[in-house]
């Protein structure tokens, strides 16, 4: 080749402009190394702040070429490396779903909920996705139409007096879009929930099965019977709020059948063998005594979140790890009351972070190498968290991981190490919802997230169960006494029909 050829090629080959956005960077590094770069592996190359924006076009961050250029390469092959193997780990939304035969929106919940490892590109664990669909089954959202079809009755006309009898009710809705201007709410029903109504005894489904277009439905007649038992309790509910001032909840449980009734306990408020007292003697009430729980166990669990979501009663902490029983590598604590930040940082190990972990949370050892170690973050750990009671979504990891740091580092735990400074939400969470499982939390997998999921989770258990029945404010010239549980009754009643 001529040294003209030459001069006129490296002509045609000019050189790559200062700035470039992430596409032109990944499509840079392939050709440098060899190796497809996606921009997923540009997004982990600036969380772990090897690559810097340097700039902004049209909302998109730049970098720099030469910067990026400049990569080692084994850092770079390191996390493409690091994408493949999550890759073959993981699968899509649309795959999870066709691998285990659920709807794509379940494995959305799933994934929200924390049931499902969900990590990055939106890809979801395989190894969760098996486990799942073995010890989940059952908690499948379904339609209405599909839920029919499980009870082997007719849609709409039968479906509509199960649900007319109070034994089931939606577990979620969604809007779908109907021509181009329109859409409808669409129910969707727990299918554990479907099976328990199928299950339920006492029902001659047998007679219901099978019948033609047109026939009257033998389930009328519970249609008939079940408004009145639910506009009683919920009238003796409300009463019950009138009367002392109180908060009351009121649950018609789906797995037992049964309703289930707590109140909030002030100074002067009535006990339970009071309120079963008024129960029995109340008249119209009275005949569903038997069909009635009170205090069960999500009721402790609402009135301990409620006394945690007092100003200066506790805080949530979180921390995240080396490995499930390594080293704290970030911390997080937020104020319970008002979710206000108190700290969150990262934390210097002792030890390197394991590449399972780092596949939850994305911390890497180069993002903690200037950190503090963990001995210079206690003396802020202990003021932000004494005279409070520390939540956490799993005590027994969380505490056990700090009093670990604390004694490897000869420091003292002080008010850390008490089993009674804590109080552990995944364990109130399972009571609350009745699960015989620990739920997973669903946050972020990075300490503050999953402090302020945490935080959702203490809020909404402090809710109660059901329906919420508050004092009615007294009318203008009425007494301050509450209505009579027949009014009231009357009054619910006529709003269901």
């Amino acid at each position: 080749m001529t040294e003209a050829t030459t001069q006129t090629t490296a002509a045609k080959t000019p050189e790559p402009p200062e700035e470039l956005g992430g596409w032109r960077i990944a499509g840079l590094l392939s050709e440098r190394l060899g190796v497809e770069v996606t921009m997923a592996d540009i997004d982990d190359l600036v969380a772990q702040e090897h690559l810097v924006v340097t700039g902004w076009f049209k909302r998109r961050p730049m970098y720099g070429t030469a910067a990026a250029l400049a990569l080692d390469e084994d850092l770079v092959r390191g996390v493409v490396t690091e994408r493949l193997a999550w890759e073959a780990a993981s699968v899509r939304r649309d795959a999870a779903a066709e691998r285990i035969g659920w709807h794509w929106r379940d494995i959305e919940r799933m994934g929200e909920e924390g049931r499902i490892t969900l990590g990055k590109g939106r890809r979801y664990l395989i190894a969760d996705l098996e486990t799942l669909a073995a010890e989940a089954d059952g908690e499948q959202y379904i339609t209405a139409q599909a839920a029919a079809d499980v009870l082997e009755i007719r849609y709409p006309s039968d479906w509509r007096y199960v649900e007319a009898a109070g034994w089931i009710t939606p577990a979620d809705t969604y809007d779908r879009e109907v021509g181009r201007h329109r859409t409808v709410t669409v129910a969707l029903y727990r299918l554990g929930d479907v099976r328990a109504v199928r299950d339920m005894p006492g029902v001659d489904w047998e007679s219901v099965r099978g019948l033609p277009k047109g026939a009257v439905s033998p389930l009328r007649e519970y249609a008939a019977l079940a408004p009145t038992r639910a506009a009683v309790i919920r009238g003796f509910a409300q009463a019950l709020a009138d009367r002392h001032h109180i908060t009351v909840w009121a649950w018609n449980s789906p797995y037992s059948g049964c309703w289930e009734l707590d109140w909030e306990r002030v100074d002067g408020g009535p006990a339970e063998h009071q309120v079963l007292r008024e129960l029995c003697d109340d008249p119209a009430a009275a005949p569903y005594a038997g069909e009635i729980t009170l205090c069960p166990e999500w009721g402790e669990v609402t009135r301990a979140a409620r006394e945690l979501l007092q100003p200066d009663a506790a805080v949530i902490l979180d921390t995240e790890t080396t490995d499930l029983d390594g080293q704290t590598i970030e911390v997080a604590v937020i104020d319970a009351a008002t979710g206000k930040k108190l700290m969150d940082t990262l934390v210097r190990p002792a030890e390197s972070i394991s590449d399972g972990a780092r596949w939850v949370h994305g911390i890497t050892d180069e993002m903690v190498a200037t950190a503090k170690p963990f001995e210079k973050i206690l003396p802020r750990l202990r003021q932000v968290t004494k005279g409070k009671i520390i939540c956490a979504y799993n005590v027994v990891f969380d505490r056990g991981i700090l009093l670990g740091d604390i004694a490897r580092v000869g420091k003292k735990p002080m008010h850390l190490e008490p089993r009674d400074s804590w109080f552990c939400l995944m364990e109130a969470y399972k009571d609350w919802t009745g699960a015989f499982r620990w739920l997973r939390l669903g946050g972020r997998h990075r300490a503050l997230g999953d402090c302020e999921s945490a935080r959702k989770v203490l809020i909404r258990m402090s809710e109660g169960r059901g329906t919420t029945f508050t004092p009615t404010p007294p009318a203008p010239g009425d007494p301050m006494a509450g209505p009579s549980v027949g009014s009231v009754i009357a009054a619910i009643a006529a709003s269901d029909v």
